[in-house]
């Protein structure tokens, strides 16, 4: 008799794998397998990015990169993770690599790394180092590959220590030995080593001579685990490496069997061993946040009764959604909001899953994600800024990313002004003056120049008369450093130069300036008689 009984998420179906990882908890802080991976290829410290699965960090020794929680499986490709012409700072850790064609971790001319608490099995090479120095790998399972670690072309000063090797054609190579296999007075487990240990301290009594580990281990400091199929799932859903598939109360789950023989007469199932149920229709898990285990087996009419498969599940209800918050000083118009450098910017999650521990990720104009933890301050030139953000549940979950554009502006306002003239100043051309920033315009008064003749008006009101029109000179504008005049500084007529411009209203007519020299004529012509009369 054949039966069999799967477990069927939405109908749609893609195989998955399944793993009884230990390590997927941590301690602290919650469910950390992130979900599979593409193969991982960095090439120069600008490639650590979160599309090349980096979760967190700035590259620098206190804070260096974090590339974790990711389940990489390569069957067609060469390697799992190739990092390529790096010196930034970076952990690779918690992850699971299989099936590299020619290596599962390549590092090519890199320095500063770190790789811990990964299983790296079924590749040509497990760890593969070229011309590499520097960097540390310590409580990984390196198992079932022909080659396990290869140190060659000038690889030097790496540290091998904690990890253990199972099974390799070849567990170690370090022709130069310019690496060391140990640290202090602990190395690695080697399943092929040989060696006793007579006063049973854990430490083999004479090195492995094949890499010269001088401490080898008796017992596997780490825990070999074996990946085997597990059932279905639909395309496109979160999956961590351990198999646990992220669903929400709305996702339905359908058991279905088939026997050869006398036929099913029933499925039963359990959740988190509760009572076993009749399976009548789809599953929908309820409750809490968190990790959920479905168990469920078949019996047949004869009643054969099928073993019980476990498949978990984590549940996760709250998308997580993240809101920007961006303190004093700032304003916004049309343009943007505009800050300073010393503008507080807070990225709050105002909804998160109640499991585990959810993260917040930023960057700032197209360069490296990294995890946020406190508020920000831009420190950067002046100008439009653009930060994208967004959050992710421990289980995966993440809301798709947010963009904000924020324009900086350290720069004090540069102000002009125009200054009255004094009347001793009538007539004096217009002067600019440098006064600690602020440029004062000093110009010519608006007062009307008297002519010291007598009025010719009958109005008794004087013409203005005045040249062309007066122009602010180029010097006089404001400079930005750009060439380009801020929108905030306005010319306006009282920094310009007053012109006396005469109105046409105004124009004295010719008439007027016949008669009053007719009238000048007669009275010199009346003077001169008398003075000749009185001479006579």
């Amino acid at each position: 008799m054949r039966r069999k009984v799967v477990w069927v998420v939405a109908c749609i179906l893609t195989t998955i794998m399944s793993t009884g990882l230990a390590g997927g908890q941590v301690s602290s802080g919650g469910f950390l397998w992130w979900g599979v991976h593409e193969p991982i290829y960095i090439y120069g410290n600008d490639g650590f990015t979160v599309q090349n699965g980096v979760m967190s960090g700035s590259g620098s020794i206190d804070d260096p990169y974090i590339i974790e929680g990711w389940r990489i499986e390569a069957p067609r490709a060469d390697y799992g993770i190739y990092i390529d012409h790096t010196t930034a700072y970076f952990v690779i850790r918690d992850c699971v690599i299989e099936r590299g064609r020619t290596a599962g971790i390549y590092f090519n001319t890199v320095a500063n790394g770190r790789v811990e608490s990964c299983q790296v099995t079924l590749s040509e090479t497990a760890i593969y180092l070229a011309n590499s120095r520097d960097n540390g790998f310590f409580g990984n399972v390196i198992a079932d590959c022909n080659v396990g670690l290869v140190a060659a072309i000038n690889s030097r000063d790496n540290v091998i220590a904690g990890n253990g090797f199972f099974g390799n054609g070849l567990q170690g190579l370090d022709q130069q030995r310019f690496n060391r296999w140990y640290d202090g007075t602990s190395g690695n487990y080697w399943s092929d080593y040989r060696g006793a240990d007579v006063n049973g301290d854990g430490i083999g009594d004479e090195p492995y001579y094949a890499v010269w580990d001088s401490y080898p281990l008796i017992d596997s400091p780490v825990e070999q685990t074996n990946v085997a199929m597990a059932g279905y799932t639909y395309a496109g859903n979160t999956v961590s490496p351990d198999g646990a598939l992220v669903v929400t109360s709305r996702t339905p789950i359908t058991l279905t069997s088939g026997d050869a023989g006398s036929g099913l007469l029933e499925v039963y199932y359990s959740i988190d061993g509760g009572s076993w149920l009749a399976y009548d229709g789809p599953i929908y898990l309820q409750g809490d946040d968190g990790p959920q285990t479905l168990a469920y087996y078949g019996v047949d009419k004869l009643g054969n009764i099928e073993s019980t498969t476990s498949v978990r599940f984590i549940l996760d209800n709250h998308t997580p959604v993240t809101q920007i918050v961006i303190g004093e000083p700032q304003y916004e118009d049309g343009r943007g909001i505009w800050i300073t450098s010393s503008t507080p910017i807070e990225l709050e999650r105002v909804r998160q899953s109640t499991y585990g521990r959810a993260r917040t990720y930023y960057q700032i104009d197209g360069g490296s994600w990294r995890q946020y933890s406190s508020p920000l301050r831009i420190q950067l030139p002046d100008g439009p800024h653009m930060i994208r953000f967004y959050s992710q549940n421990a289980s995966g979950v993440a809301e798709e990313p947010q963009s904000v554009l924020l324009i900086v502006d350290d720069a004090p306002p540069a102000t002009r002004g125009a200054q009255a003239s004094s009347p001793a100043d009538a007539g004096q051309d217009s002067t600019s003056v440098d006064n600690g920033g602020i440029e004062l315009i000093v110009g010519p008064t608006q007062e009307t120049q008297t002519s010291s003749q007598e009025p010719v008006s009958d109005a008794g009101t004087s013409a203005e008369v005045s040249g062309p029109e007066e122009e602010v000179p180029d010097s006089a504008e404001a400079d930005d450093g750009t060439g380009v005049q801020p929108e905030s500084e306005v010319v306006s007529e009282a920094t310009t130069a007053p012109s006396l411009q005469t109105p046409s209203s105004t124009t004295m007519e010719e008439p007027d300036i016949q008669t009053a020299s007719t009238v000048v004529t007669e009275r010199e012509s009346s003077t001169q008689s008398e003075s000749e009369t009185l001479h006579r």
